[in-house]
Parts: C-alpha cells; sequence; structure tokens
C-alpha cells in the first residue's frame, strides 16, 4: 500500500520545490517612495571663484627709474601711503628751469607796466603820439601772456616732481606687483598707456563669480540672499548677497548659463581672490506642496536606470517614446522628466511628469503624479540587476505617436476654446499603457 502511494508523494514533493523555487525568483520589489505633501525651501547651487570688486592699476605720471618700492603684494595700506618712489633728478632740473622762466617773466611783466603808466603820462601831456603809447599797451599785454604761460608751465613741472614720489590713490590690498626696483617705467600719458606697477583693490567686500542654468534663472533676483562656502573653510558659511545679473548668456556645451554676481562682506580677511566655492541661493519657501525626492525623477534621454533595471535595450525604450522627449533631428533636443510609479496591480508604469523648484533634496511635483503613488528610486536600482525582471509600461501620454501637448491648449478655458476643456489626466487608470517586452 505505501509503494502505491510514493509516486503521488513524490510528485506533491516535486509540485511544492517548483512552486517555491518560482517564487524565489519572481520579480523583487523595486525601493520606492510615497508622494507626499510637505514644505519645500527651494535654493539654488552654483560654483564659483572670489574675485575683488573694482581693482585699480595703479600707474605713474613720471618715468624713469624706479629708486624704491616699499610695499609687497598682500599688504595692507591707507590711502595717501608711498607706495613708489621715482628718480626725481630729471623733473626737478625741469621744475627749477621753470620756476627761473617764472621769475623773468614776472621781472617783464613788472618792467612793461612801469613803461605804460610813464608813456600813459607823456600821452596825456601830449609828448608822443597815440601810436606810441598804443605799442607800449601791447608791450604789456605780451608781458601778462608771457607770465602766465611761465606759470602754467611752473605749475605742470611742478605737478611732474611730485609724480615721482607716488602716493596711493585709494586704501586697499595689493593683490599683483609688476615691476622691481631699478626697472625704468614709462609715464601714463593716457589711460592705456604707460606701465602698470601695481593692482590695488579693496578686499573687506569681495564678489564670487559663478553661473546659473537658465532652469533656474526664475528663482533668482537681485538683491537675495546666499550663503557661499569656499573650500579653505568648509565649516564656515560667509553671508552674501546677489549684486547683479548679467544680461548676456554663456552657452557652454550646448547648456545656456547665465552669470551671477554675488558680493560678500569680508571684514575679517579669510576670503581672497581666486579661492573656489559654492554658493547656496535662497530663492523661495514653498508650503504643502505635492513633492517626491529628486532621485525620484529623471530627464527622459537618461534612460539606463530604467532599461537595466527591466531589462530592456535602450534604443527599444527611447524608441517608445514621443521623439520630443527624448531628442533629435528636427526636435528642439529639450528632454522632458518621468518617474517609475508601482502600480496597486503590480508591474510599474512610467508616466511624464513636470517638476518645479528643488531644494535639491525633494523635488516639487505640478503634473504626472497624485498624492499617495509610490515612486521607485531611481538611483538606488542603478547598483543592481534582479534575476527577474518586473514589467514596465509607458503611459499613454509618453507614447511614440501621442499628440504633443501644448502650454496654450494645457491653459485653455471652456470659453477661450469654444468646447469643454479635457479635465487633467492623473492616476493610474488615465495613464494606462501598454506593457513592455524585453
Amino acid at each position: 500500500m505505501l509503494l502505491r502511494r510514493s509516486p503521488f508523494v513524490f510528485a506533491s514533493i516535486a509540485f511544492a520545490i517548483v512552486a517555491c523555487k518560482d517564487k524565489t525568483t519572481g520579480p523583487a520589489p523595486l525601493p520606492t517612495a510615497t508622494v507626499i505633501r510637505g514644505d519645500i525651501a527651494v535654493r539654488v547651487q552654483a560654483t564659483g571663484s572670489v574675485e575683488p570688486i573694482d581693482p585699480v592699476d595703479i600707474k605713474s605720471k613720471a618715468q624713469g627709474t624706479v629708486l624704491s618700492l616699499p610695499v609687497e603684494v598682500g599688504s595692507r595700506i591707507e590711502k595717501g601711503a608711498l607706495i613708489a618712489q621715482i628718480d626725481p633728478r630729471d623733473v626737478k632740473n625741469q621744475f627749477e628751469q621753470a620756476m627761473a622762466d617764472d621769475v623773468v617773466s614776472s621781472a617783464s611783466l613788472t618792467k612793461a607796466l612801469r613803461d605804460q603808466a610813464r608813456k600813459d603820462t607823456l600821452f596825456i601831456r601830449h609828448v608822443i603820439t597815440a601810436s606810441e603809447h598804443d605799442s607800449s599797451g601791447s608791450a604789456t599785454a605780451d608781458a601778462r601772456s608771457d607770465m602766465i604761460d611761465k606759470r602754467a608751465s611752473l605749475d605742470l613741472a611742478r605737478q611732474k616732481m611730485e609724480d615721482a614720489t607716488m602716493e596711493v590713490p585709494i586704501g586697499g590690498t595689493i593683490i599683483s606687483r609688476t615691476v622691481t626696483q631699478g626697472q625704468i617705467i614709462t609715464s601714463a600719458t593716457s589711460a592705456s598707456g604707460g606701465t602698470t606697477l601695481m593692482t590695488i583693490a579693496d578686499l573687506n567686500r569681495v564678489r564670487m563669480r559663478v553661473t546659473i542654468d537658465e532652469v533656474e534663472m526664475g528663482n533668482v533676483h537681485v538683491g537675495e540672499q546666499a550663503s557661499v562656502q569656499v573650500d579653505a573653510f568648509p565649516d564656515r558659511a560667509f553671508q552674501g548677497v546677489i549684486e547683479k545679473v548679467e544680461p548676456q548668456a554663456i552657452v557652454t556645451q550646448g547648456v545656456t548659463f547665465f552669470p551671477v554676481l554675488v558680493s560678500i562682506s569680508n571684514k575679517d580677511g579669510l576670503l581672497m581672490p581666486g579661492m573656489n566655492g559654492e554658493v547656496t541661493i535662497k530663492a523661495a519657501d514653498l508650503a504643502d506642496v505635492l513633492q517626491v525626492p529628486i532621485d525620484a525623477v529623471r530627464p527622459t534621454n537618461e534612460l539606463a536606470p530604467v532599461a537595466r533595471m527591466f531589462a530592456l535595450p535602450v534604443d527599444t525604450l527611447s524608441g517608445q517614446l514621443r521623439r520630443d522627449l527624448v531628442g533629435g533631428e528636427g526636435t528642439t533636443g529639450v528632454p522632458g522628466r518621468y518617474a517609475v510609479v508601482a502600480l496597486p496591480t503590480g508591474g510599474y508604469e512610467m508616466r511624464l511628469v513636470k517638476a518645479g523648484p528643488t531644494d535639491l533634496r525633494v523635488m516639487q511635483i505640478v503634473d504626472g503624479l497624485k498624492e499617495g503613488d509610490h515612486v521607485v528610486m531611481l538611483g538606488a536600482i542603478m547598483t543592481s540587476r534582479p534575476a527577474v525582471p518586473p514589467k514596465l509600461q509607458i503611459a499613454a501620454d509618453m507614447r511614440r505617436g501621442a499628440p504633443v501637448a501644448r502650454e496654450a491648449e494645457a491653459n485653455r478655458t471652456p470659453t477661450q476654446a469654444g468646447t469643454p476643456a479635457t479635465p487633467p489626466r492623473s492616476g493610474p487608470s488615465a495613464r494606462a499603457g501598454k506593457p513592455l517586452k524585453p
């Protein structure tokens, strides 16, 4: 009797083993996060380097040999301090010559005035003619003009002699020095001419120049507060404020950036030109908005995480999406953003989402998800690949052949369009798509 039942026993055991094997080799659940509502402190981050505000190039109006340079790079100097002495012999000789010319012209004018006074008396007494009287007046005018010219030359010579002793026009820190003692320099007869001796800047306040992606520019405004951290002081935050947003964009590798200048208080003198750091701009504070971890959203031209997890070729996956989402010839090349949602009935769905601001930890979701949805953490699934890949389907509005949504159509009202407005789609039932096969 036992022998007759043994085949049935063996069959039951084998069936149980196969069933257990199927359970162990089934698709493993993916790590997910729940879509919730909460507050988001919107922050914009960018990297840049510290630079001085309005540095001044110091040039000499005198030319000649540099006799002394009592300052070095890094020296802090007050306004009016001596910074260089140029050989004054030539300009001193010119000054003395101009002074002698001035003495002669003054004596000539005195003599001309006395002659004119005598001739005025003689003309009144009708001793000299009118022509002789007029000639005396002309001689006096010439003498006066010559004296004025010599006085001007004397003043210029005095300035040149004073320029040989250079005093700094502003207080600050010397950030560079291009000449040495004994070097012959040329005078700065114009703004672009002459030898630059050194560069001085007031480092009590510095600025950091950063470039910010154009998609973040809506959150950046002049006057907003910013926090600056440099590599030299990783545990200290310096307070700054947005000073200027330059209107001319910079395009780097097809990405558009805008230069932004952040001024920073540097009373302690810790920040020096050339230091690298990161600027965090306090853009806005959003309250009670729909949000997901930033790791759950990816641009549609980054399909590797999904393709790896669901065992799909990247080309096959991108071929199922609308052309405007993945870029290519004849399109703008601006990708959309997607999230992968765990469906209550099993399996996963790739949905197109519209994202809002982010604090680099969580991201606001404007459209595409609803509160309570479970989204896959796309960064986490890149580290491993299950033996049995789960099933993935693409939402209808993402698939190739679906009409491209237009902002005007999305925002139209029944009165403007003449037809009832289409209610927005959300949730699995409205976005159900066909599952993809590996």
